[in-house]
């Protein structure tokens, strides 16, 4: 009685390691390289703070009252040392240059509205020559809307300084609501105070008429 032949399998091929090592060091390499965008693009934002540190010198304005006479014109008004978001230092000082001071509130929607009508209107005009516009963020408060002001604020050009977590430049103001205006005039000394919305046109005449025009 014959044999048949007994065909032997082919032999089983390895499976190389090769290939998961392969995508082992690819998928280290990719997380390094995400960790390092990561740091470098996060290093550029750790100067960035919402609230500052601020140094005012001077009287305190009394709490602004809309509809009645207001005490504080007449009165020197408060300077304010301090820096941007960036820590840039910036100050607002009675330097004999007559100046206005817009104080806004991430979170207040007329203020929103202030800065988005105001933006690309100075952007257009400039400001007018001989007078000066300044900003101060305040009121911050990470639990409410359009938080940080540093992002909200990322394309008004305007000078801004961020005041601390105690508000303490809006109380040195006497600011009693959004958008709030302080207008010095050459003399250091306030001439008017504004509560709520104004329109960029009559914000610049009252701008061109403190600088004499």
């Amino acid at each position: 009685m014959s044999k048949k032949a007994v065909k032997k399998p082919p032999p089983r091929k390895r499976r190389s390691r090769k290939t998961p090592i392969l995508i082992g060091v690819a998928v280290l390499a990719v997380v390094a390289l995400v960790a390092l965008l990561t740091t470098v693009s996060g290093s550029g934002d750790a100067n960035i703070k919402q609230t500052r540190s601020v140094k005012i010198t001077g009287q305190a304005l009394p709490l602004y009252q809309s509809g009645t006479a207001d005490p504080a014109v007449g009165m020197p008004a408060p300077e304010i040392t301090g820096a941007t978001f960036d820590g840039t230092p910036l100050s607002i000082t009675n330097d004999g240059t007559p100046k206005a001071i817009i104080l806004l509130a991430h979170w207040c929607p007329h203020c929103q509205t202030e800065v988005e009508e105001l933006t690309p209107y100075i952007k257009a005009n400039g400001i007018p020559e001989g007078v000066e516009v300044f900003s101060i963020s305040t009121s911050v408060n990470a639990a409410k809307p359009n938080y940080p002001p540093s992002k909200w604020l990322a394309d008004w050009p305007v000078p801004t300084i961020a005041d601390n977590s105690n508000s303490s430049s809006a109380r040195a103001f006497g600011l009693s609501g959004f958008p709030f205006v302080v207008f010095v005039g050459a003399d250091g000394k306030v001439v008017g105070r504004n509560e709520g919305d104004m329109p960029p046109e009559t914000l610049y005449k009252i701008l061109e008429q403190l600088a004499g025009r």
